[in-house]
């Protein structure tokens, strides 16, 4: 969090004195079945005495019920960035303030499969190895070695194979793998531990979790002087790895996206909650910061009287400015928001909606429309390794610091590396999630894997290639310069000489039985590659006006992500992130029962709402793509980017939908049937 103060009380494994949230562990109880655990549980006694509990973040900084004696108010951090005078300036001087506020309730993650970790000690080594869903190993390796367990680096190994989901929750680190592996050392047996899904309600990392108050400062012109975000994050009990990040520095780098605003002021403050702690979920802080100044101009469009269409446009950032340094800081590079912004109003009928709306009234139904634009921010410095290895037998096998969590990683760098060597995908293997098969790497986060690891996994290859390029030309007895590369096969110009990347394996193993991998290419990520995606998303809700049922009608969503080098795992990503997008907005809450110590009341799926197929519409995705110039495959990050997109998109739809009798109103998700027939009965 820069330069700003902030509280990191430590975390201990098992809590010690004070139990600060539902789920947090007291004891680890080791048996050899399940049955027996449980019984063990059952005798275990605990004396506890009831304290205040503080789980509403409204209330967080001013309830008696301290959370940590050393953080007063339950304040762990307050964060600022850029000019507080020159926006007070322009908001005073402004011909009208918009303000808002807008809640991003805080969220159960809930992946298809919930955590597990499972240790053993290497027979042959006596290390420790950890078996465990993650994002990347290296970070957990390191902590669990240098700050946990506190041993050399060379006693762990971690390994990470299916992870089943996991949108941010599982990069960290957590209690139970550093219980797992003192339990195997000391027991000197195999531990394994699997979480329950209810269990996964208490003890998982919760997303979002935030409230923001935004001014926005507006011209006679209707253009933006100046925008003001003042933010209150819930962290939980403890802050997690950067969990005080995620509403600060990370929220920060979108504040102003797509448009063209000169002055931004970011203020955030984390708020310490009886509950688990919060982290990164998909977006990690971008979503609540993107949303936000959707519904906000949506509002601003409403109490000034102008088109919300017309009033975007006016102040998007103009091609001709690009490339646009964004007053945080970050440049981005390409794009045409212009075109985008147009495109999904094409694909959305946005001038038949009017038609649309009163057809159904005649049903006793209503209906709302809603617009967006967003930018993410991806990529960055990591630390990434990506080695290609031509191996004896002719087949190549990639090593790369990412790990997928059931994205299609493996597909995808496999799918660079086959056309960089024009040879068949079959043939190449991708290793990732293993801390003894390469020293570094960053792990997966931010939408950076094409970015980051693509571009060093064709560097590696490249690398490869041309040491392969020498070995050829040692076997066929001429000059390296000499030979040509095309499909697999080295060969001289003008002549029938060739010689297969197999054959070339093949000869070096003749000739050398121990020379296994034949060649090898291995470089680390240079440089930052960043990259900022946008795109413009439209989504049409009609709703039952006796119940408050809603029916999503249409979602439209027209991205720009650069050089698309693999489209249907891109659209499977957009998909996800739309469905997220839906529980997001409509239906999911993390919610606690205030008049008891904080006890969770949507503890599993019967009380916590996630969306079905049956919720969603088709969707229909377009792409506008703008070449990035930041990366030598010209690709954008692509993830995370409809949980930015969508959630403002919906949100406005509802706003759009229950506004009515000169009232804009901002409904509190989730969207329940009951709140929106509240609000439509008070339109």
């Amino acid at each position: 969090s820069g330069d700003n103060e902030i509280f990191k009380p430590p975390r201990p494994l098992l809590a010690q004195h004070r139990v600060r949230h539902i789920g947090e562990p007291v004891a680890f109880i080791v048996a050899d079945t399940l049955q027996q655990a449980l019984d063990a549980a059952d005798l275990a006694k605990v004396d506890y005495q009831e304290l205040p509990a503080n789980s509403d973040l409204q209330k967080a900084l001013a309830t008696n019920a301290q959370i940590w004696d050393e953080a007063q108010g339950n304040l762990c951090f307050d964060w600022e960035q850029g000019d507080a005078d020159q926006v007070s300036d322009q908001l005073s001087t402004a011909s009208r303030v918009v303000s808002i506020e807008v809640h991003h309730p805080r969220m159960a993650v809930t992946p298809l499969e919930p955590r597990a970790a499972a240790a053993h000690i290497d027979p042959n080594n006596g290390q420790l190895v950890l078996n465990v869903q993650s994002q990347g190993v290296h970070m957990l390796h390191r902590v669990l070695t240098e700050d946990v367990l506190h041993i050399p680096a060379g006693q762990l190994r971690v390994i990470t194979r299916d992870v089943g989901g996991s949108f941010g929750m599982k990069i960290f680190p957590y209690p139970e793998y550093a219980l797992v592996l003192i339990a195997t050392k000391k027991l000197n047996r195999a531990v394994k531990w699997n979480a329950t899904r209810s269990e996964s309600f208490v003890s998982d990392l919760h997303g979002r979790g935030r409230i923001d108050y935004a001014q926005a400062g507006f011209d006679d012109d209707n253009r933006i002087m100046a925008l003001k975000f003042e933010t209150l994050c819930d962290l939980g009990a403890y802050p997690s790895y950067v969990g005080p990040s995620i509403g600060s520095a990370f929220a920060y780098t979108v504040v102003g996206h797509t448009y063209d605003i000169r002055q931004i002021l970011f203020q955030s403050r984390g708020a310490f909650t009886n509950a688990p702690p919060t982290d990164a979920y998909r977006g990690a802080g971008k979503p609540e910061t993107v949303c936000t100044l959707e519904q906000l101009f949506d509002k601003a469009a409403f109490e000034l009287g102008v088109d919300r269409i017309e009033l975007r446009r006016k102040n998007l950032i103009r091609n001709e400015d690009l490339p646009y340094r964004m007053q945080n800081g970050f440049e981005i590079d390409s794009g045409d928001f212009n075109g985008l912004l147009n495109r999904a109003l094409e694909l959305a009928n946005w001038t038949g909606f009017p038609d649309r709306r009163r057809l159904v009234a005649s049903r006793r139904r209503a209906r709302g429309i809603g617009f967006g634009m967003y930018m993410h921010s991806t990529g960055g410095s990591v630390a990434e390794t990506s080695s290609v290895n031509l191996l004896s037998d002719g087949t190549v096998t990639v090593y790369t610091g990412t790990q997928s969590g059931g994205q299609g990683h493996a597909s995808a760098l496999a799918g660079l590396v086959a056309s960089k060597l024009e040879i068949d995908r079959s043939r190449i293997r991708v290793i990732q999630g293993d801390t003894a098969t390469i020293a570094t790497g960053g792990g997966t986060g931010g939408s950076s894997l094409m970015a980051v690891a693509g571009t060093t996994v064709v560097r590696a290859t490249a690398d490869m290639l041309n040491n392969a390029r020498q070995s050829a030309a040692d076997v066929m007895e001429v000059h390296s310069q000499d030979l040509d590369y095309r499909k697999g096969s080295f060969f001289v110009p003008g002549t029938d000489r060739q010689l297969s990347l197999v054959e070339l394996a093949t000869a070096i193993a003749n000739k050398n039985p121990d020379a296994d991998p034949a060649c090898v290419g291995e470089v680390n990520f240079e440089g930052k590659n960043a990259t900022h995606p946008t795109g413009a998303y439209v989504v049409e809700l009609e709703c039952d006006l006796d119940t408050g049922a809603l029916q999503i009608v249409q979602m439209i969503g027209v991205d720009d992500l650069g050089h698309i080098l693999f489209p249907q795992l891109v659209d499977g990503q957009l998909h996800g992130g739309w469905a997220q997008s839906v529980g997001t907005s409509l239906m999911e809450q993390v919610q606690f029962d205030e008049e008891s110590t904080g006890q969770i009341l949507s503890g599993s799926l019967m009380d916590y709402q996630i969306p079905r197929a049956t919720d969603l519409p088709y969707f229909r995705l377009d792409k506008l793509s703008t070449i990035c110039n930041t990366n030598a495959l010209g690709v954008k990050g692509a993830g995370e980017v409809a949980n930015l997109g969508a959630p403002g998109a919906i949100n406005n739809a509802l706003s759009d939908l229950v506004s009515g009798d000169g009232r804009f109103i901002v409904l509190k998700p989730p969207a329940t049937a009951f709140a929106v027939w509240q609000a439509l009965q008070n339109q």
